[in-house]
């Protein structure tokens, strides 16, 4: 087994003041994120990985250590900075961008083979990434022939989830038109359940 010392070195240093840093190994996120490495891998090898609303990148960067790149995009500067500067500071492969997904269109996002996005709970459904009449055309079709893997849940008393869904057909529902779901899945916890779709785009 492949132990990256370093890292565990770092989050043991952070996590001894940091109890948000915590959560984000909780047993309920290693759970749902491995199911979604799972089928990821299954399907394809990712090269470039964008990860929205990625928080610490805690159990996704090391999960695609081996890619040439991943991007980690998220609206608090205090979480990405923590990644950045304190977890994931001997990682060269990774890019940091403090911001919000729907704001622009990113370079980055141009050759990215996969997008994960963990947090759709937390943000309007991906079908408004970028949609027309507002943009030229809609952000889904520019990063046609890439990857996909979304994760959302039901648990609407949580602060924060201001787009929760009922069940895996409402999911299915704010994903854009040119979404192809390949995988399927659900993964219950003590606090609801998380829906899970792994696809590409047309």
């Amino acid at each position: 087994m492949d132990i990256d010392l370093q890292l565990f070195k770092n989050i043991m240093a952070e996590a001894r003041h940091n109890n948000d840093l915590l959560d984000s190994f909780s047993p309920n996120q290693f759970k749902s994120k491995e199911l979604l490495v799972k089928h990821i891998k299954n399907i394809m090898t990712p090269k470039e990985v964008v990860i929205f609303g990625g928080w610490y990148g805690s159990i996704l960067i090391p999960s695609f250590k081996e890619a040439k790149k991943i991007t980690l995009v998220d609206k608090d500067n205090v979480v990405v900075g923590i990644s950045k500067q304190r977890l994931f500071n001997h990682y060269k492969n990774v890019e940091y961008i403090t911001g919000d997904i729907f704001e622009s269109f990113r370079d980055q996002y141009r050759t990215a083979d996969l997008f994960i996005n963990t947090s759709c709970e937390h943000m309007p459904p991906m079908k408004e990434w970028g949609p027309s009449p507002k943009y030229k055309n809609p952000w889904s079709k520019r990063i046609s022939g890439a990857y996909f893997a979304y994760q959302s849940n039901n648990m609407d008393t949580i602060e924060g989830h201001i787009n929760c869904v009922k069940d895996i057909e409402e999911f299915k529902s704010q994903l854009p038109d040119n979404a192809k779901v390949m995988v399927e899945d659900e993964i219950k916890d003590d606090r609801g359940t998380r829906f899970l779709l792994v696809g590409q785009y047309d």
